[in-house]
């Protein structure tokens, strides 16, 4: 199992998780298109990876976290559901500038933010989770 296995195995083994991850996020700012969306693509990529290990670990397959891509416009964006709970990573592209944005209901969002890098898709993941209830008997995630 990979390190991001074995610590969402460990979070949905446990009763109740004494906080949830926060992804680090940062204000949403306009950058050069090709950094936008090299940036974007590749947090994709690792998106899939990481619901693909998250569905290994989660025992029940009704709950399995679906990622699913929107291509279209001036945007690329995916979106990782998890039950009812919802995060929607878009970059907007205009003027020759692209602006990445994080939309969820369980994220703050009283201003645009965006993912601060490929390193905060692991606390998404793992949040979407616990707030949408997952849990795991103990027997049920080893793997």
């Amino acid at each position: 199992m990979t390190f991001f296995m074995h610590r969402l195995a460990e979070a949905l083994g446990s009763e109740a998780p004494d906080e949830l991850p926060m992804p680090s996020m940062r204000p949403s700012v306009p950058e050069a298109f090709i950094v936008g969306s090299d940036r974007h693509v590749a947090l994709r990529a690792l998106a899939e990876q990481l619901v693909c290990e998250a569905n290994a670990v989660i025992a029940d397959p009704v709950s399995h976290l679906v990622l699913f891509d929107e291509v279209g416009g001036d945007e690329l964006a995916f979106t990782i559901t998890c039950n009812s709970h919802v995060a929607r990573v878009a970059t907007h592209f205009e003027g020759g500038h692209a602006t990445g944005q994080i939309v969820s209901e369980d994220l703050p969002h009283e201003q645009p933010y965006e993912l601060s890098g490929p390193e905060a898709l692991p606390d998404l993941i793992v949040r979407l989770c616990l707030i949408a209830g997952l849990r795991n008997s103990e027997s049920a995630h080893r793997i």
